[in-house]
This record gives structure tokens, C-alpha cells and sequence, in this order.
């Protein structure tokens, strides 16, 4: 009996090397379609996590800049028409004017730096996914580059708007009393 189990043991070993050497075989002619199968879930997966976080981004930020866009953009547009109503009543407003365009110079300014970080987010995500030939990383960097003149322009509008205008409105305030 023991021999019968030791016969069963044998036979067993040697069935299992075989077909472990078969499958070792396999594997190597075979066994890329597994491996690219598994690199191209793993490219899959990468790019619905990227395209999901961009997304995130994207809408985050776009409320932001949309907001504060358009709270310039109100401004801008009220001291345009009582720059206008002033000139018509005979004020000097040929400083308030030259400021006021250079403040709307500078909302187009943030609004061209936004978009370049939108179009910079959305090339790098295409990177990844595989859907250009554009590099995800440079084209990440460039979109944080964007986006960081987008943010730095905007503090300027904000100073600009508190510094100069302000002090122009004072100016014409000063005009009233003369």
C-alpha cells in the first residue's frame, strides 16, 4: 500500500512538472496578448482616472473664473458708463478712460491665460489616453504655467481696481468740488 501511495506521488510530480512546462512554454509565445491585455486596462484605467480628475478641475476652477470674470467684467462696464455720463456732463476723464482700457486689457488678458489652461488640460489628458502625440507632461506644465499668469493677472485686476481706479474716481470726486 505504501508503494501504490508512493507510485501516486510519483506519477502526480511528474504530471505537474510536465504540465508546468507546458504552460511555461505557452507563456512565452503566448503570454504577451496577457501582458499587453493587462498594460492596455492599466492605460484604460489611467485614463478614465485622469479624465475624471481633469474634468474636476476644469469645472472647479471654470465656476471660480467665472465668477470673479464676471465681477470685473460688471465693474468694468459701470465705470465705463459713468466714465461716460461724467465726459458727457464736461469732466476730464482722459486718465479714467486710458485706465479703464487697460483694465479691460488686462480681463482679456486672464481670460486668454485661462483658456490656454483649459486647452493645456485637456491636450495633456489626451496624452494619456493616447489620443495625440502631444507629451501629458509637458503639456500638464504648460497648463499650470497657464494657469498660474491666469491667477496672477487676476490679483493685478483686483490691486489695479482698488489702487488706480479708485484713486481715479477720487480725482473726479475732487473735479465736483472745484
Amino acid at each position: 500500500m505504501k508503494k501504490s501511495i508512493l507510485l501516486v506521488a510519483i506519477a502526480f510530480i511528474a504530471f505537474s512538472s510536465v504540465a508546468v512546462f507546458a504552460e511555461t512554454n505557452g507563456s512565452s509565445n503566448g503570454g504577451s496578448s496577457v501582458t499587453t491585455t493587462g498594460q492596455q486596462g492599466a492605460n484604460s484605467q489611467k485614463c478614465t482616472d485622469v479624465t475624471g480628475k481633469v474634468t474636476l478641475v476644469t469645472e472647479r476652477y471654470s465656476q471660480n473664473k467665472n465668477k470673479y470674470m464676471n465681477a470685473f467684467q460688471n465693474m468694468y462696464e459701470n465705470m465705463n458708463s459713468l466714465m461716460l455720463k461724467l465726459k458727457s456732463d464736461g469732466y476730464d476723464t482722459t486718465k479714467l478712460e486710458t485706465d479703464l482700457s487697460q483694465f479691460n486689457n488686462m480681463i482679456q488678458n486672464a481670460s486668454r491665460y485661462y483658456n490656454a489652461f483649459e486647452y493645456g488640460l485637456d491636450n495633456s489628458k489626451k496624452g494619456v489616453c493616447g489620443n495625440s502625440d502631444a507629451d501629458s507632461g509637458q503639456e500638464f506644465t504648460r497648463a499650470r504655467e497657464q494657469l498660474s499668469l491666469c491667477k496672477n493677472e487676476m490679483l493685478n485686476l483686483r490691486t489695479f481696481a482698488e489702487e488706480t481706479l479708485k484713486l481715479d474716481l477720487l480725482a473726479l470726486k475732487d473735479q465736483v468740488s472745484e
